[in-house]
């Protein structure tokens, strides 16, 4: 398997070893009260025009102006994916409640070969996603996602694993209305505190 090591070797092993995704961190180290602080890694969304669950088109310039919730998924994914997304729906949900609405969130899948836009729509409403600030991307090649996922992300893309599943990065990454991936999070823990207090403190300070 071909990866980027970015962590202590056992912990990176244990990782792969336990399903489709690798946690990439930069920064601090993340933890249930805070995440991590990308401001000063230089990381920023790439341009790109992909398709929606409802076939529109969606470029990285239609984000700018709002801070954005960013993750990887498939639709198919056998383990942590059946976390993160219920993780984020509940994060949509408590983001209503706090009044936060000008956010957007948009999830980007490593299997485009297989989620088209029908797929993603399907996954969507299998959990319950509102889709008027959550868009689920497709229309691209593997390629396109794993350069998206290493320049924007600075984290893996993988399907070479031998098996159903795909290596991807398990994270929540908070991207500024300049498009600066400023903040990330641990998608698996689903403690919304850090991330609503991160955007009220950000969006007062605007």
């Amino acid at each position: 398997m071909r990866l980027i090591v970015s962590a202590a070797g056992a912990g990176l092993l244990c990782m792969l070893l336990s399903g489709c995704a690798w946690l990439y961190q930069a920064g601090q180290s993340q933890t249930p009260e805070n995440g991590s602080d990308l401001s000063q890694a230089d990381m920023e969304l790439t341009s790109f025009e992909f398709t929606n669950q409802d076939g529109d088109t969606v470029t990285n310039e239609d984000l700018q102006g709002n801070y954005v919730l960013a993750d990887m998924i498939f639709t198919s994914c056998p383990t942590v994916c059946n976390t993160m997304t219920p993780n984020m729906l509940n994060l949509q949900g408590e983001m209503e409640k706090a009044g936060i609405d000008d956010i957007r969130i948009v999830s980007f899948t490593v299997d485009p070969e297989n989620d088209d836009p029908e797929a993603l729509k399907q996954y969507g409403e299998n959990y319950g996603a509102d889709f008027s600030n959550w868009d689920f991307l497709t229309g691209y090649s593997d390629e396109e996602i794993q350069t998206l996922a290493e320049k924007s992300f600075k984290s893996v893309v993988d399907k070479d694993t031998g098996d159903e599943n795909i290596v991807h990065a398990t994270t929540f990454f908070l991207i500024d209305p300049e498009g600066n991936v400023v903040r990330s999070y641990d998608g698996l823990e689903n403690d919304t505190d850090p991330i609503l207090e991160d955007l009220k403190r950000l969006k007062n300070n605007e």
